[in-house]
């Protein structure tokens, strides 16, 4: 080969070397923000204990931050991320402290969000989670808004054991807004309404049997407070202030969301927004349904937001 061949290929092996270098330099950015969108939580499924109005206690089911048996709370911890965002959830089935308590099998349902079958957490889909055994669920929030999440094994009993909280999508680089180029709010509260029948709880408890179609609960819940079925909060306001209330309903009974009169306006529908904004003084959330809603208060003050359960 001449020298001056020599030198050809030589200038062309440099070329390609430095291209290398500068693509994969521009590359790397964008590996590490595609790192920053993955959004990893780490759940337990486990029993425990949640204290009652009379300063009893009542054995659940449920899900935990800790890695550790008998931790379970109720309601289980709210999962946050941002719309766009990568969402990695190990479930790790702790199985229970209390001795004698069957062994049962979890999962983890995110209720309304766009996922595959292998996603999902219903059985015969999805693998349901054993006790000593783990399973990462993978999915893209892709919409913003509303959802909860619960355990799809026997979901009649497990959810109504307490293996249920609130997944909130919130709009794309920490934007307060409902959705991503959405309407505009300044504060945000969710209210994530339940049932129990203790008589369930107990039986599990005792290892007895039950009839589950009898459900007759004689507690209501509000975020994990024991209510009756006529369930109140407050919120407070400054002048010109936005709120977004987000409306769970995870229990079995249909609940009636009014503010005394008070118009809000309604924006989206189980994570989905509406067409149009809708007017209303009160709303009904039958089983399983969310609602996004927009109130303005004029002036500042302490404003009632109050449900009503159905009438028997």
């Amino acid at each position: 080969m001449s020298k001056n061949s020599t030198r050809v290929v030589i200038t062309l092996l440099l070329f390609v070397a430095f291209s290398t270098v500068l693509m994969f330099s521009s590359f790397q950015p964008m590996m590490l923000a595609e790192e920053a969108h993955t959004k990893k939580i780490s759940l337990y499924a486990t029993d425990g204990y949640v204290p009652l109005p009379d300063g009893s206690q009542m054995y659940i089911w449920g899900y935990s931050l800790e890695n550790k048996k008998g931790s379970a709370v109720y309601p289980a911890p709210t999962i946050e991320v941002e719309e766009g965002d990568h969402v990695e959830i190990n479930l790790t089935n702790l199985g229970p402290s209390k001795a004698g308590i069957l062994p049962v099998a979890h999962t983890i349902h995110s209720h309304g969000l766009d996922t595959d079958q292998m996603n999902d957490g219903v059985p015969h889909t999805s693998a349901p989670v054993l006790v000593g055994q783990s399973f990462t669920y993978h999915f893209k929030a892709n919409h913003a808004g509303t959802y909860f999440y619960h355990c799809h094994v026997d979901t009649v009993e497990h959810l109504q054991m307490g293996m249920t909280g609130a997944l909130i999508v919130k709009a794309s680089h920490g934007a307060k807004q409902v959705w991503t180029g959405g309407p505009s709010y300044n504060k945000e509260v969710v209210y994530h309404l339940n049932e129990i029948d203790q008589s369930w709880h107990d039986a599990v408890e005792q290892r007895k049997l039950y009839d589950r179609t009898v459900f007759k609960p004689n507690f209501w819940t509000m975020n994990g407070e024991f209510q009756s079925s006529h369930a109140g909060s407050s919120i407070r306001a400054l002048a010109g202030e936005t709120y977004l209330i987000r409306l769970i309903n995870s229990g079995y009974e249909k609940r009636t969301f009014h503010m005394n009169g008070r118009t809000f306006q309604v924006v989206a529908s189980d994570g989905r927004p509406l067409k149009q904004a809708v007017d209303k003084q009160s709303i009904t959330l039958a089983s399983a349904e969310r609602y996004d809603i927009l109130v303005k208060f004029d002036q500042a003050g302490i404003y009632p937001a109050q449900f009503d359960g159905q009438t028997k």
